[in-house]
């Protein structure tokens, strides 16, 4: 790199997905990197599904970054009174595309996060830049990658986009004909739905979030099935690549560095044929790496060359920590709440992680 700003390294946390296990996961990651100082270090971060619900919570207090002791209480504290939930949901009802979305999102703010976080994404365009950037995923039905960031929001491998706070605004020939009010964090915690299996895939893909198609008309080119439908939705982005890969690979960010946490079945696996598939830069995943995908290590680090970024794997559920199979330490991802004891053992799990792995990190 050239000038100044391009020798300080670019460097995300991309935190898979997985239901609670990945959401409780996520602010124990960062609750250790606050602790050992290295938050500060990220650039971007970046989640798919479960990830996406802790992500929302913590955004939520502007200063999080400086003190993560917040967001860890609030996965134990008393939650939201039933009174405020059902209040969001009637308003919900009256808009033009209610629907399971805005059920699921109150389900996953309220119930497993303990909050009700009214902010709109673009809110935190203004914000504390000391905070990384934050980059949500999902996946419109048809297997394009979705990107939601404060500034902007559109398909990642299209490159088009509109401003965040005109998502879901009527557009005609890329003219804003309608302005719409942006969604809250707790319709958007809904759109990025959680899938727990197969068999599952089919009811996951009920939950969706139905917006005005801002591609619709337009000039440049985009696929027929865009193009020429008023509407799309997003869904969850665990029903391609459970991680957040597709938005941080190539030139638009640059990436020295992924950190990737996972909380879920070793997706970095399903990412090298994608990245392949649309010559994005990803590095080489040894053989022996595979072979140990059932009983992994608890950090590998995949050596990055050219424009490849470097990528520190960190399983949860590794050799380490589970002294017998790793299926028997296993906590579900399934959306239901876990006990106090589970949050703290997954939280526990996820610190001796980090510490161990901290002079890799440093």
């Amino acid at each position: 790199h050239s000038s100044a700003k391009d020798s300080v390294p670019h460097i995300a946390l991309l935190a898979s997905g997985g239901g609670q296990r990945a959401a409780v996961g996520l602010v124990g990651s960062l609750y250790q990197m606050e602790k050992e100082g290295l938050l500060d270090t990220l650039l971007y971060l970046g989640g798919v599904s479960g990830s996406t619900w802790s992500m929302s919570s913590v955004y939520s207090d502007p200063q999080w970054s400086a003190n993560m002791d917040r967001a860890a209480s609030t996965l134990s504290g008393p939650g939201v009174e039933l009174e405020q939930a059902l209040a969001w949901l009637g308003e919900r009802a009256k808009e033009e595309f209610f629907s399971l979305t805005d059920i699921w999102g109150v389900l996953t703010s309220a119930g497993i996060m303990k909050q009700m976080d009214l902010r709109r994404l673009s809110d935190e365009a203004s914000r504390n830049a000391t905070n990384p950037y934050p980059i949500y995923s999902a996946i419109e039905k048809d297997c394009q990658w979705f990107e939601v960031s404060p500034h902007e929001a559109g398909f990642t491998e299209l490159g088009l986009f509109v401003e965040t706070s005109l998502l879901g605004s009527k557009f005609q020939s890329g003219e804003l004909l309608e302005q719409k009010p942006e969604m809250d964090m707790v319709k958007l915690q809904g759109g990025c739905v959680h899938r727990t299996s197969v068999s599952m895939v089919r009811a996951a893909a009920t939950k969706k979030i139905e917006l005005k198609n801002f591609c619709h008309g337009s000039d440049v080119t985009v696929p027929p099935c865009l193009g020429t439908k008023e509407r799309f939705h997003l869904i969850d982005a665990g029903l391609l690549i459970n991680v957040a890969y597709p938005a941080f690979l190539g030139d638009k960010r640059d990436i020295d560095l992924i950190i990737a946490p996972e909380y879920s079945a070793g997706n970095i696996f399903e990412v090298p044929d994608y990245a392949a598939k649309l010559k994005k830069p990803f590095p080489e995943i040894d053989d022996k790496v595979l072979e140990e995908r059932e009983w992994p290590k608890d950090c590998y680090v995949f050596e990055g060359k050219g424009k490849e970024p470097t990528i520190v794997y960190m399983p949860l559920f590794n050799r380490q920590n589970c002294q017998g199979l790793i299926s028997s330490c296993l906590l579900s991802t399934m959306p239901v709440s876990f006990c106090q004891f589970e949050t703290i053992s997954l939280i526990n799990d996820i610190l001796f992680n980090l510490s161990a792995n901290k002079q890799l990190l440093a």
